[in-house]
């Protein structure tokens, strides 16, 4: 080999090094929002179905119409804090881009960066706005610690066009919402016209956080657990929000900071955006079964008092209807 042969491959193996470094430094907000590129946008919805005002490059999520820079990954092994800082795995504590833009419910009303909600009898309302169809809830009257359900994947829709379906069981806080935690199952939430799973906690400063998306298929098995990481009788900073498809083995996991006690219960939602016709819909109806509810104390809650969503405004109408048990809840559609 020649110096100038080997002048050339040490100067490779220096330029390999260095593109592997820089690498290592792009900025926090260009990470996240190369990301969320992968989230359906506004512009791949039907024309008839967005939302007059939303610009086209804001992604669909599970909590309304969001700036793709306001969208941040938590990968596995790191840790959501308080105010959005995030702990990575290797201990590295990285704080996100300030989120500076509006987000957006289904009807193209504009919610500021800050989060404040509109309260509605003296209870922020629930994100019902942002594309809930049906829903079971209840008010507790004491923080919960932990709730867990199963459900099992329909098959995808007949008609298979922009829309974005969203199923998941979650906790919220009353009367005022500060965040949502939420394993959520979804089709089409990547552009993908697929199903996947992965957890989600919004709105701190007007950003909301999810876990990196693992694959579902219809006839999988898959099981929604949030629940706190401290001892009973604690009011706990550290949460996790697994979503678990049984089937294959996988889960993705946000772990998180809720932000505050957890007292309002979602034993089961259904959240939809561009759905023009109910064939657009998947197989249904969808029950999630097994659902258990534990307060703080780690209480089981033996006979949850469900309420339910009225739905007798959406279009289109498909049939809709919500059944409880102590420990299910069907949504037909």
């Amino acid at each position: 080999m020649t110096k100038f042969s080997s002048r050339m491959k040490l100067g490779g193996y220096l330029l390999a090094i260095l593109c592997m470094a820089a690498s290592a430094w792009i900025p926090a907000d260009r990470a996240h929002a190369a990301n969320a590129a992968s989230l359906t946008t506004v512009g791949q919805l039907s024309a008839a179905q967005k939302p007059a005002g939303v610009p086209d490059d804001y992604v669909v999520t599970p909590n309304g119409y969001f700036a793709a820079s306001c969208v941040v990954a938590i990968h596995q092994g790191d840790k959501l804090q308080a105010g959005g800082m995030i702990e990575r795995a290797n201990g590295a504590l990285e704080k996100p881009a300030t989120c500076t833009q509006p987000n957006y419910t289904l009807q193209g009303d504009r919610i500021e960066p800050n989060g404040q909600h509109v309260t509605v009898l003296g209870h922020a309302p629930p994100p019902v706005q942002s594309g809930w169809v049906q829903d079971a809830n209840y008010a507790s009257s004491t923080p919960i610690g932990r709730i867990v359900a199963t459900w099992t994947v329909p098959s995808q829709p007949s008609k298979r066009g922009s829309q974005v379906i969203y199923f998941f069981p979650g906790l919220e806080q009353l009367p005022n919402v500060q965040s949502i935690l939420q394993p959520v199952l979804g089709w089409n939430g990547y552009g993908d016209k697929a199903w996947t799973l992965a957890s989600w906690n919004c709105c701190v400063n007007g950003t909301t956080f999810h876990s990196d998306p693992i694959a579902a298929h219809a006839g999988d098995v898959v099981v929604g657990d949030t629940y706190s990481n401290c001892a009973p009788g604690v009011a706990c900073s550290s949460w996790n929000i697994d979503s678990r498809n049984t089937t294959t083995g996988q889960t993705t996991t946000l772990t998180t900071n809720p932000y505050a006690d957890l007292t309002w219960v979602f034993g089961g939602v259904l959240e939809v955006y561009s759905v023009a016709t109910c064939n657009q819909y998947p197989g249904g109806p969808i029950t999630f079964s097994n659902v258990q509810v534990y307060d703080r104390n780690n209480n089981h809650v033996s006979n949850p008092p469900w309420q339910g969503t009225n739905t007798s405004g959406i279009t289109p109408q498909c049939g809709y209807g919500l059944q409880t048990t102590a420990s299910t809840v069907t949504i037909s559609y």
